[in-house]
């Protein structure tokens, strides 16, 4: 194994060598680029304020590639998904750590304990917003580790349950800059999943990720904290994760019966489920947004922004947009 650039080699250290390299490459802390919000840990959706934050400092970077012993921790911190994301996902979870397992990180205590999963990818991006993938998580898996991949698409992001709102997901975004740098690649790209809007099923997608609090800062805790963490919007992708599956695993995961086709509400989904029970099947289909730090994109000057309506605006992503009912009007 050669090192980089970096002088990091992640899939070939050691694992407290490969967290030692993390720390240096982090360095110091650097100023939050947004206002801070009052309040419990804006990383994690319901958090209790109670608990105190866990020692972030003390926690160390580790991957699939370099700990394999790891990979039932992930299964069961990936286990408390909502059911049907879960299981929807699994095979795609599968292939990517199979594929690349140095592109699986994992946060780990001292002691051994895992207390959160990062899926990533590999691929091609030059930092243009409009060579961002269109297709969010279904592109990014069919291109993972394609010819002159030098970005890594971080996928998702998990913090195991009963840890979640000490601090874990703030300090997860905030490190994986440096985790790109540990792999030796060019450009970071983040795929936000905002899993307060299963709150709030019924409003367009568009809409939700504009909303604001009285602090300007996106309402979503998960893109307030990436948004706190350097993370600009660079690409919605409308179709980002597009599965169907047969009627009994929805009524499954609904846990009651289906009596007739048409849009169902699935705990944890952020949009509703189509059903049709003629065809015995349901389709969903969910939309994602592309972050990245505003130093990997490439954008004029006057498309950057301090406020997150303007960087969303910037990315294409518009509350008022209309456009897709005169889609439908066409049809």
């Amino acid at each position: 194994c050669a090192n980089g650039p970096t002088g990091c080699c992640c899939t070939c250290e050691p694992a407290d060598a490969l967290h030692a390299r993390m720390v240096a490459m982090t360095g110091p802390a650097a100023p939050d680029p947004h206002p801070a919000v009052p309040g419990p840990d804006p990383a994690v959706r319901d958090a209790d304020p109670g608990p105190a934050p866990i020692e972030v400092g003390a926690l160390r970077w580790s991957d699939l590639a370099v700990e394999a012993d790891l990979a039932p921790q992930v299964a069961g911190i990936e286990s408390t998904l909502p059911a049907f994301l879960g299981e929807l996902t699994a095979g795609a979870r599968a292939r990517t750590a199979a594929q690349d397992p140095a592109a699986t990180a994992v946060l780990v205590r001292p002691g051994g304990q895992a207390v959160a999963v990062v899926r990533g990818v590999r691929l091609a991006w030059d930092g243009a917003r409009s060579t961002a993938p269109a297709g969010g998580a279904r592109e990014a898996l069919q291109r993972a580790g394609e010819q002159g991949a030098d970005t890594l698409a971080v996928l998702d992001v998990v913090v195991a349950p009963h840890l979640r709102g000490r601090g874990i997901g703030s300090a997860v975004l905030a490190g994986l800059d440096a985790w790109r740098r540990c792999r030796d690649l060019a450009r970071l790209l983040v795929l936000l999943r905002p899993h307060a809007k299963a709150d709030y099923p019924l409003v367009p997608f568009a809409r939700y990720v504009s909303f604001v609090t009285d602090a300007a800062v996106p309402f979503d805790p998960w893109l307030r904290a990436a948004w706190r963490a350097g993370l600009v919007p660079v690409r919605a992708a409308d179709r980002s994760l597009v599965a169907r599956a047969p009627l009994a695993d929805w009524q499954r995961w609904l846990g009651r019966p289906v009596p007739g086709s048409g849009p169902y509400l699935v705990p944890g989904a952020i949009k509703p489920a189509i059903l049709e029970t003629e065809r015995d099947a349901g389709g969903y289909r969910e939309p994602h947004l592309w972050a990245a730090p505003d130093a990997a994109i490439r954008q004029p000057d006057e498309e950057r922004s301090s406020a997150w309506v303007a960087a969303l605006a910037a990315a294409g992503v518009v509350a008022g947009d209309r456009s897709h009912r005169e889609v439908r009007r066409r049809r």
